[in-house]
């Protein structure tokens, strides 16, 4: 019992807010449904693009899902769990990150309604769970083996709506082809894949080749531009006297002094520059500053040398060559060196040039040259080169596909209506609420495209009695056989979006209660009238 005159608990801090009940739930899946709506008109070849202005009035055009969500920065908790999942897509595949947050949002959508018909939120999670483990089930079920021309398919699927490449057909064939070569032991490392921009050009000009490219050029006129069988020393390390000392205090009293000074580091520049000649180096690439006198001893060494190489190229050279990035160079030996068959600079554009290795001792090394008109085509096809060496390396890790066009999507939605059936209790809605959030995927593909999103579905379901492989063929604006027509999709790629975006819907249906704490008081004092964002 409760006395009359006892006084209440306060367990928060001062200023902060308290949100809990159906208002909580209510407020995260508002949240999750706004990136969803968001990104829903960017789906599919037909998906409009968004127009991102940052804070400096700098302006991206992008229909990439994950590029969307990373610019727009959400404040809201709900909106950062699946800004979460976006990126964990893109981290695992590369691809799939606005049908990921798009099924995220119809699901949450869907388990609304329950929510509003008096569903308890924990028969909702179970049957999405059981939902979820049918539909990769099914997903399992339909797919198709992947040889080389259906891997071909999925990067050209996995590219169409993004960029504007002459042929995509031909790019996604380099694309494959080019990861093919690099693959070990059915592995291909990311990390190995470098892609630089190039923007001035016809995108017809991209290349792909197997080697590293230093976005550098050789430092000085006389220096070597082309080496054969080079054996490369890679530094952290300033070859600059001055820069060396520059923490000490001289005191020179005499011009003799001083001209005795610049002698020692004239010597001592010497002296490392012959650590490199000993060890048989011809190429150097430095992450550090290298000075105009140790220009010149590089030069007199016949040492093909770039600085200021960013750490990220130089770790890929460690990887690709076989050398070792060294921090002192009076501790550098032979064994330290990486090897190359062929290091030489090229122009890759007006008054531009580019330090190429070719001929790694690791030959498990990709780098594109993607070229463009604009710097915004060179984005868009950045992008799209990424979403399809993501997908294709998404599909190699199981070798199968699905056929793409929201075939799968309806596939699974259909039998997901026949499983609910085999539940007794309210569960039986919670699947079938699901199996209606799938169909939302080829229904905003239709959309989309600007077709009759009700006569498309109706035919899309009918088609699907005789073959799982009928989907939406937006280009041609009607239903179609999808493996016929190559567009397919990575099936592991597809079971992760289900996998995470079920996740996600369910961690946000689970959260009853948000507590907020006072945000931080600004500089220059309180900000009257700012909305909390966890509201």
């Amino acid at each position: 019992m409760v006395q009359q005159n006892q006084q209440p608990l306060i367990i928060l801090g001062d200023g902060s807010t308290r949100t809990n009940g159906s208002q909580a739930t209510r407020n995260n899946i508002m949240a999750a449904k706004l990136l969803s709506n968001l990104l829903k008109t960017t789906l599919g070849p037909r998906g409009m693009d968004k127009m991102l202005v940052n804070t400096i009035g700098d302006v991206k055009i992008t229909n990439d899902g994950y590029t969307v969500l990373k610019e727009t920065e959400p404040d809201h908790p709900a909106a950062k769990m699946v800004v979460d999942l976006a990126k964990v897509q893109e981290d695992e595949c590369g691809d799939g990150t606005t049908t990921a947050v798009v099924l995220v949002g119809e699901l949450l959508k869907q388990a609304e309604v329950l929510i509003e018909q008096g569903i308890a939120t924990n028969i909702i999670v179970k049957g999405f769970e059981a939902a979820k483990d049918k539909t990769i089930e099914v997903l399992d079920e339909i797919a198709i083996d992947a040889n080389k021309e259906e891997l071909i398919d999925v990067a050209e699927t996995s590219m169409s709506g993004k960029g504007s490449f002459g042929n995509i057909r031909s790019m996604a064939t380099k694309i494959v082809d080019a990861l093919l070569d690099i693959e070990d032991n059915g592995e291909i490392d990311r990390d190995m894949i470098k892609i630089r921009k190039i923007h001035g050009e016809a995108t017809e000009d991209t290349e792909i080749t197997q080697g590293v490219t230093v976005d550098k050029n050789v430092l000085e006129s006389e220096m070597p531009r082309d080496v054969k069988n080079a054996k490369i020393a890679l530094l952290q390390y300033p070859i600059d006297a001055r820069e060396l000392q520059n923490s000490a205090k001289i005191k020179l009293t005499t011009p003799g002094e001083y001209q005795g000074y610049l002698d020692k580091e004239a010597q001592m520049l010497q002296e490392e520059v012959q650590t490199l000649v000993d060890a048989g180096v011809n190429v150097l690439f430095n992450n550090k500053k290298i000075s105009d006198l140790g220009q010149h001893y590089l030069t007199k060494a016949g040492i093909l040398s770039a600085k200021r190489v960013k750490i990220g190229d130089l770790e890929r050279l460690a990887k690709a060559t076989g050398g070792t990035i060294v921090n002192n160079i009076r501790e550098l030996t032979s064994d330290d060196l990486g090897e190359a068959g062929h290091v030489y600079e090229r122009e890759v554009y007006e008054d531009r040039e580019y330090i190429f290795i070719e001929d790694c001792k690791n030959p498990n090394v990709l780098n594109i040259i993607i070229r463009g008109s604009t710097k915004h085509i060179t984005d868009e096809l950045e992008q799209a080169v990424n979403d399809a060496i993501g997908a294709v390396i998404a599909t190699r890790k199981n070798s199968k596909v699905l056929p793409g066009g929201g075939a799968s999507d309806i596939a699974a939605s259909k039998e997901l209506k026949d499983y609910a059936n085999t539940f007794k209790d309210k569960k039986q809605l919670a699947v079938n609420a699901y199996a209606k959030a799938l169909e939302q995927l080829p229904l905003a593909l239709a959309q989309n495209a600007g077709l009759d999103t009700i006569d498309t579905l109706t035919d899309l379901i009918a088609a699907q009695k005789d073959s799982t492989n009928m989907g939406i063929n937006v280009l041609k604006g009607e239903v179609t056989d999808m493996v016929e027509e190559g567009i397919l999709d990575s099936e592991s790629t597809k079971a992760l979006i289900v996998k995470s975006a079920t996740e996600i819907a369910i961690e946000v249906l689970r959260i009853d209660d948000v507590l907020a704490s006072k945000p931080e008081t600004p500089v220059g004092g309180d900000m009257p009238g700012t909305p909390n964002p966890y509201l």
